[in-house]
C-alpha cells in the first residue's frame, strides 16, 4: 500500500490543478465558447461555458476512471481473460498481489497523465477564446500532443518491460 502513496498523492495533485485552473478560468471565458477547432486552429465548433466546463469535468473524470477501473479491477476478472507477458509466473497466488498492484501504481500514473492531458487541452482553449482571432495555438497543441504520446509510448514499454522480466 505504501508503494501508492506517491502516485495516489500525484493524481490529487493533478486533480487539484486542474479544478483549480478551471474554476479560475471559467469566468474570464466568453458565454458562447470556441471547443472545436479545424486542422488550421480557426473555431469551426461552439458550446456554452458551462457545457465546456461540464465536458472537461467529464473527460477528466471519465477517462482516468477508465484507465483505474480497468487495470485496477484486474484482480477481480478470471485469470484466464488476463492478457500480459508471462501470465503463469505472475498470477499465481504467491505473485498476485505483487502484480496487481504494480498495475495499480501503473494505472495511477496513466490516470494522472491524461488529468494533466486534458488540463492543458483545457488551457490551449482558454488561451484560444482570450486572445483574438480565436485561434487554437497548434504549435502549443502539437507539442502537447507529442508529449503526451511519447510518455504514453514510455509509460507502456515500462509496463510491458516489467512484465515481461521472470
Amino acid at each position: 500500500m505504501r508503494q501508492l502513496a506517491v502516485p495516489v498523492l500525484a493524481l490529487l495533485l493533478a486533480y487539484a490543478l486542474f479544478f483549480g485552473y478551471l474554476a479560475a478560468t471559467y469566468g474570464e471565458l466568453p458565454a458562447q465558447v470556441a471547443s472545436h477547432f479545424d486542422g488550421n486552429g480557426a473555431p469551426n465548433g461552439w458550446m456554452s461555458r458551462a457545457a465546456d466546463a461540464e465536458i472537461m469535468i467529464a473527460l477528466a473524470l471519465l477517462i482516468p476512471g477508465i484507465v483505474i477501473g480497468g487495470m485496477g479491477g484486474a484482480g477481480r476478472i478470471p485469470v484466464s481473460f488476463i492478457n500480459r507477458p508471462h501470465r503463469d509466473y505472475w498470477l499465481p497466488p504467491e505473485r498476485r498481489q505483487a502484480a496487481l498492484a504494480l498495475l495499480w501504481r501503473y494505472a495511477l500514473w496513466f490516470a494522472t497523465l491524461n488529468v494533466l492531458f486534458i488540463a492543458a487541452v483545457h488551457a490551449l482553449t482558454v488561451e484560444a477564446n482570450l486572445q483574438p482571432p480565436h485561434h487554437l495555438n497548434l504549435v502549443h497543441f502539437t507539442i502537447g500532443l507529442i508529449l503526451y504520446l511519447a510518455l504514453t509510448l514510455v509509460w507502456t514499454l515500462l509496463l510491458l518491460r516489467h512484465f515481461s522480466k521472470v
